[in-house]
């Protein structure tokens, strides 16, 4: 059991990008995606612009859907792609806490001055999304 822990630890923070999928105010369904970074309790991170249309629905703390899926050009089959899957609950992370500070580091040391610009520009947002239950399939 530890090891397959090891293994979905390892392949979700490996992982440069999520599929996240939420429900507007209608509850219809949105699928989108973002550059991540992962905790090791396994929270997922990102920052996302308001002008965004999936942005409302995180700003109203709606659980959403994760995610993180092996890319097709690595895959053996594409039938059997390895994937996470996570329900989560959302949480924004406030610019003006230790949180955001942290976490914007470790977006810097993945992503580079991109995150400089993102984080100088008032409309973007980080958002925390913890699971809640999962499924890992390989």
């Amino acid at each position: 059991m530890k090891k397959i822990y090891k293994e979905y630890i390892d392949f979700m923070k490996k992982s440069k990008c999520v599929y996240i999928s939420s429900i507007d105010d209608n509850t219809k369904p949105e699928i989108s995606y973002s550059p991540c970074i992962v905790d090791n309790e396994k929270n997922v991170y990102i920052l996302v612009s308001e002008l965004s249309k999936r942005t409302h629905s995180l700003d109203q703390g709606r659980n959403v859907s994760l995610m993180f899926i092996e890319p097709e050009n690595q895959c053996e089959e594409l039938y059997v792609r390895i994937r996470l899957i996570f329900d989560c609950s959302t949480k924004q992370i406030d610019r003006q806490t230790e949180k955001w500070n942290e976490q914007i580091t470790i977006f810097l040391d993945k992503f580079g001055d991109i995150i400089n610009i993102l984080k100088s520009l008032r409309d973007f947002k980080m958002f925390c999304f913890s699971p809640i239950s999962g499924t890992f399939v390989k």
